[in-house]
């Protein structure tokens, strides 16, 4: 059992989620590796673990989700590399070892497994029965991903463009046209605190922390539609939830309701992947939108 502990690499992306990965790794067997990328430039994260000599912090520029598994995947050297959320919880010996095993008897070679969510009712948390103890399904969620290194490699990374949603969808889609497969382990059960990996303070920034994902949701979501089934598809696909965006804008604008921001930022995401904008909203210019609106 120990070598399979040895085999795996945990990967954790951090945004000033310090407090969530110090509760996180304590549940983490210390024979186990840990790879940390810190997103945000807090350099406390690493003079915290400089002594611990199997986690390993990288201060990485924000480049978005995606970007940063794929740095991670370059500097682990283990066969295999999971990835989590600080919020999420149920990761620890048993469940790594159930992700290893079912990946070694895996006939054919697969893309990436994910765990069963107990509160998948959330929307996004992608679900299969639980007859079987790990059945192929179309998408996971990426909020823990196990890979096989090689075969991560082999299907080409994660598409960077992607700075946060959709990045796991596009990964797998892209995937299975090579003949990887995606599985859910019914064995490993995790929940998933969705949404607060990132410390926020005041209920400004909470409010601010919404909006981005808010943007970023819908820009991903038109970026996907469209490198994958074109532009002139998904016009029409996104034409009535572009004109209920509007519709809702002028509604709550008029009645003076607070939701109006909300679908500002998700008209101004969407319209900036329409013009095929980078994904450029960041929690640093958050409140640029919001600014101009008044």
């Amino acid at each position: 059992m120990n070598t399979y502990l040895k085999d795996i690499t945990i990967v954790l992306i951090s945004y000033k989620s310090l407090k969530k990965i110090r509760k996180f790794i304590k549940k983490i067997p210390p024979i186990t590796p840990v790879l940390i990328i810190e997103n945000s430039f807090d350099k406390k994260i690493k003079k915290i673990y400089k002594n611990k000599k199997k986690i390993k912090v990288i201060i990485n520029r924000n480049n978005g989700y995606g970007s940063s598994i794929n740095l991670a995947s370059k500097k682990i050297k283990t066969k295999y590399f999971l990835v989590s959320n600080p919020d999420v919880m149920g990761i620890n010996k048993n469940s790594l070892i159930n992700f290893y095993k079912y990946a070694n008897t895996l006939k054919k070679k697969f893309s990436v497994i994910g765990p069963h969510f107990k509160n998948a009712s959330k929307k996004g948390h992608f679900q299969t029965s639980l007859k079987y103890d790990i059945k192929k399904i179309h998408n996971v969620h990426g909020s823990v991903m196990f890979f096989n290194k090689f075969f991560f490699k082999k299907v080409g990374f994660f598409d960077p463009n992607f700075f946060m949603y959709w990045e796991e969808t596009d990964y797998t889609k892209r995937a299975l046209k090579q003949g990887f497969f995606a599985y859910q382990l019914n064995k490993v059960k995790v929940s998933h605190e969705k949404g607060s990996s990132v410390e926020v303070k005041t209920k400004k920034d909470k409010e601010n922390l919404n909006y981005l994902y808010t943007w970023h949701f819908i820009w991903s979501k038109f970026y996907y539609f469209n490198k994958h089934y074109g532009k002139i598809f998904s016009l029409i696909y996104f034409f009535p939830i572009l004109t209920r965006i509007i519709f809702r804008m002028l509604l709550y604008k008029f009645t003076n309701n607070n939701k109006f921001y909300k679908y500002l930022y998700r008209w101004n995401g969407l319209v900036n992947s329409i013009l095929g904008n980078k994904s450029f909203m960041r929690l640093e210019n958050i409140t640029l939108i919001t600014d101009l609106a008044k």
